[in-house]
């Protein structure tokens, strides 16, 4: 191919609509921006779909991130001009459909004794909380996951999390060991001082009663933090 010929490529190539783009060189070649336009499919007066998808992505953190949008409120998504209902939905339902495909990939290489594989497992429903919620992970003697459920919302300290009401819950589901979890909503993984005393007090009353404490994982923004591998168990 000459220069010449290569130049008018790649101006065809930014002329090209979203929706011609991706049908003539595939999603991949498509910014995010792009991509989102192609779901939204139309604009609004005097603001194409490209523009309109950088206005979303920029309304969720002024940087225009894609992994912001899945923290946009769908009242908020209303108060943009150009989104009304139907692509507020849109918006929504790709989020939710990302997480769930993100999910179900960690799934499948998950692994309870690699805080990693936990990590990424548990990433995408905790890191965009503005709560903390400490989740209890409870799993068999082959160390795989019979179930899991939110204990608490709010701060994770010693006065609102008990052993017993942690206890109760893997003595019904019958499991033989644990790992909880909690986010941090500032994004900093770091443990604070109240998350290592009860970790502590959760691994003796496992000890006492015969449930090991495999983990506690402290979930930041797209970072995590293993209490096992900083060594506090």
């Amino acid at each position: 191919m000459n220069r010449n010929q290569y130049v008018c490529d790649m101006a065809q190539h930014k002329s090209l609509r979203p929706y011609e783009k991706c049908s003539q060189y595939g999603a991949r070649a498509l910014t995010d921006a792009e991509l989102l336009a192609v779901i939204l499919r139309t604009g609004t007066r005097g603001c194409s779909a490209i523009e309109l998808s950088e206005q979303v992505l920029r309304s969720a953190d002024g940087n225009g991130a894609l992994n912001s949008l899945a923290d946009i409120e769908y009242n908020d998504l209303m108060k943009l001009k150009g989104i009304g209902n139907v692509k507020a939905l849109q918006i929504q339902c790709i989020s939710e459909l990302s997480r769930r495909i993100a999910k179900q990939t960690a799934y499948e290489r998950l692994d309870f004794s690699n805080p990693e594989a936990i990590a990424r497992y548990y990433m995408e429903d905790m890191r965009y909380l503005d709560k903390e919620h400490l989740i209890l992970s409870m799993l068999d003697n082959k160390c795989r996951l019979i179930k899991d459920t939110v204990i608490s919302i709010g701060t994770v300290n010693a006065s609102l999390v008990t052993p017993r009401e942690l206890f109760i819950e893997a003595l019904k589901s019958q499991a033989v060991s644990i790992v909880i979890l909690h986010n941090h909503p500032s994004g900093d993984s770091s443990p604070s001082r109240q998350d290592i005393e009860v970790t502590l007090k959760i691994k003796k009353a496992g000890e006492l009663i015969g449930i090991y404490l495999v983990d506690h994982i402290i979930i930041g923004d797209n970072t995590y933090t293993s209490l096992k591998q900083e060594r506090y168990l």
